[in-house]
């Protein structure tokens, strides 16, 4: 009976379980719904600007500012990584790990130095062991509470671009999961400073107004918190989806296991009574017979 006890208590453990890991699939699929839909609806704008400022820079071969061209020199490199805050969501967070640790490992073995911006507190603390000793690292914290997500890329902006024009950091890269669908996330780099030149057949001419310097500082530096903006929705969207696929199927698991013990409680619960049949029978025939 001891055996009964340990797997009713197994199975009480399973179904506690999956009560949680189902709850927490509900809860991932509505997050995931908003947070798809704000993805989606900014996408083809952060999209659209990027692509514009892309081929103004083929366009315009004689643009000094450094925000736009980038710099001959690049010493110091600042990666903004978007991981979560949280666990339990499959491997969202190890797979921004294992592309941060290559990227790292190439800036590395390139003699370059590292400034590393962490957004999501859960991979702080591995990141920080990658780092040399001339490497920075800085958590930007709660960037994800509430609805402050855009007001909070905007400050990083700010410190991205003081960094840039002390010369603290030479080049800006943004990475993230970007999310496409349910199923299908990828992990993307995006060069922030400078913008990445792409070949167009429009040879318009562009008419700058006040002044080319001064249009392309403040739209540069718009297009930058757009970008950041973009992937944190994205990095969320990523999120939620990998904890929805990671909670159904550690529910499905559950199921499972349950299936299992309930089998095996009901043959060990079938054999107790029979032998307990087989004991009366016996004791009474032997009764009889005496």
């Amino acid at each position: 009976m001891a055996n009964l006890k340990e797997l009713r208590n197994k199975i009480g453990v399973v179904q506690s379980i999956r009560k949680v890991t189902s709850a927490m699939k509900l809860v991932a699929g509505v997050k995931l719904r908003k947070a798809e839909q704000k993805a989606f609806a900014s996408r083809e704008y952060s999209s659209e600007l990027a692509r514009i400022l892309s081929e103004l820079r083929s366009k315009c071969s004689n643009v000094n500012n450094e925000l736009f061209v980038g710099r001959d020199e690049v010493n110091t490199e600042l990666l903004i990584v978007f991981s979560s805050d949280r666990g339990l969501c499959g491997n969202f967070n190890y797979m921004i790990n294992k592309e941060v640790q290559q990227i790292l490992s190439d800036l590395h073995d390139k003699g370059k130095k590292v400034r590393l911006v962490c957004v999501g507190t859960k991979l702080f603390d591995i990141f920080k062991r990658l780092l040399n000793e001339d490497d920075e690292i800085v958590s930007f914290g709660d960037f994800y509470k509430g609805d402050n997500m855009f007001e909070n890329s905007r400050k990083l902006v700010n410190d991205i671009i003081k960094d840039f024009s002390d010369k603290t950091v030479d080049r800006v890269s943004v990475i993230y999961t970007g999310y496409y669908s349910a199923m299908r996330h990828k992990i993307e780099q995006r060069s922030l400073i400078p913008v990445i030149e792409k070949e167009t057949e429009d040879k318009t001419e562009t008419i700058f107004e006040p002044s080319m310097d001064e249009v392309l500082q403040n739209v540069v530096s718009y297009n930058i918190g757009i970008q950041i903006y973009q992937a944190a929705l994205d990095s969320v969207a990523s999120e939620q989806s990998s904890r929805m696929t990671s909670m159904d199927n550690a529910t499905r698991n559950a199921d499972e296991m349950l299936s299992g013990l309930s089998v095996k409680y009901n043959r060990m619960r079938q054999y107790g009574i029979t032998q307990e049949l087989v004991e009366v029978i016996s004791g009474a025939k032997a009764i009889e017979e005496g």
